[in-house]
């Protein structure tokens, strides 16, 4: 079965493998809570979006992924990425300008990777949930549609 948005899907698998190595690639290993967080959400989001390819009913995993997508977007607030160095309030990272040091620079990067990449998140499971919506696929319930094209089938007959 060919879906017009697989695309999303396959966008979020790479995202959730982007999230899984950017602390590595971003030298933000020594940021505790931004590791645990962009590893977690990310293998979160690549066996979500993995589901989403192979499963007749998308709604499930995609809705899920876009609850990692806002937590990944919030986490940054919620959590002390830099354990203690990090004092900026607020929903906002810290500005780049404001980045003097070494630890604080690793911070910021862990930060805006989250929030970046939560975003993104949002956007692709978003979009490939209202693209399903809009096609006019029926979301399954309890077995309704399954027998409404039983018993036209067999009144065809």
């Amino acid at each position: 079965m060919k879906r017009n948005n697989s695309w999303t899907v396959r966008a979020l698998l790479a995202v959730g493998g982007w999230l899984v190595v950017s602390p590595l690639v971003l030298s933000t290993t020594r940021v505790s809570a931004g590791l645990i967080s962009a590893v977690a959400g990310g293998l979160a989001v690549a066996v979500l979006a993995g589901l989403a390819l192979v499963a007749r009913n998308r709604v499930p995993p995609l809705a899920i992924a876009c609850c990692f997508g806002l937590w990944l977007l919030l986490v940054p607030s919620l959590w002390e990425f830099g354990d203690g160095v990090d004092s900026v309030p607020g929903l906002v990272p810290i500005p780049p300008s404001d980045v003097l040091e070494p630890a604080r620079a690793a911070v910021a990067r862990a930060e805006w990777n989250s929030v970046l990449a939560g975003l993104i998140i949002l956007l692709l499971a978003g979009s490939a949930l209202l693209a399903g919506r809009r096609q006019g696929r029926p979301v399954p319930t309890a077995g309704g549609e399954h027998r409404r094209h039983l018993d036209a089938g067999r009144g065809q007959r």
